[in-house]
């Protein structure tokens, strides 16, 4: 069967959670919570680099994914010390075909404390590694409603093949997001979560908003909310709510216009 070869495809066939947290976007999110007043800032990038397409129009990509995401804690009026930073690197394959869309991953997470933590004498001594390795498998589907509203629907797992400190190794997701049909719409994105390692706890993350689409990417501004174990590396597990306002951009286009 005849295949094309592209490089550097314009557009993902895979499209990630934006509810999920921990999804490589750029976002920042000013939150209060159980532990205080926070800032959340991510700096994410999931592209690929190859695709190969079939003439039955199933297509296979196979690219990089790398996000930075660091933790800012009330210091005083209008300041805010970093507190934790977690680094995340993978590399994804996926396949959609029409509506259908699978993506395999392998993932790598590692965890530090910020200053602000040293700072204000909080764990000052721990200094024991945190990382995690994973394989992950997920699914999705993309549905149409009536009067032009769409749906994105996923679910799938991962099993940790390497963690510090020891942890059990199963993970379950699944989440929804649903859009209206104009170029600047509302949308609501629901995502839950749960781990082996924390007893199956469900983590829950919410985004009420609205979307500006662009060619090259989607701007959002969004209320948020969360309850659930913290899944920031150093502090993971610990239970926690907030509410929040977030903003955040997409790349859903070309790399470069």
């Amino acid at each position: 069967m005849p295949l094309i070869v592209t490089a550097l495809p314009a557009q993902s066939v895979w499209a990630l959670p934006i509810a999920d947290t921990r999804s490589p976007l750029s976002t920042v999110l000013l939150r209060a919570g159980t532990s205080g007043l926070a800032i959340d800032a991510g700096l994410g990038a999931d592209f690929p680099f190859v695709q190969v397409r079939s003439l039955s129009h199933v297509e296979a990509q196979v690219g990089l994914m790398a996000g930075a995401f660091m933790q800012f804690g009330a210091g005083g009026q209008l300041t805010f010390d970093l507190q934790t930073f977690d680094g995340e690197f993978g590399l994804p394959v996926d396949v959609r075909s029409g509506p259908w869309a699978v993506r395999g991953e392998w993932v790598h997470i590692s965890a530090h404390y910020g200053d602000g933590i040293r700072k204000s004498g909080e764990h000052p001594t721990n200094l024991d590694p945190y990382s995690r390795e994973f394989v992950g498998l997920y699914g999705s589907r993309d549905l149409d409603g009536p009067l032009g509203i769409t749906a994105h629907v996923y679910l799938g797992g991962h099993a940790l093949i390497h963690e510090l400190p020891a942890a059990l190794p199963f993970a379950g997701q699944v989440g929804a997001e649903v859009f209206g049909p104009w170029r600047l719409t509302p949308y609501l994105a629901v995502d839950v979560q749960t781990a082996e390692e924390y007893a199956w706890s469900p983590d829950l993350t919410a985004q009420l908003g609205g979307a500006l689409w662009e060619p090259c990417g989607r701007f959002r501004v969004a209320l948020a909310a969360r309850s659930g174990p913290d899944e920031t590396g150093k502090t993971a597990g610990t239970p926690e709510q907030w509410v929040g306002l977030m903003v955040g951009f997409d790349r859903t286009g070309e790399l470069a216009q």
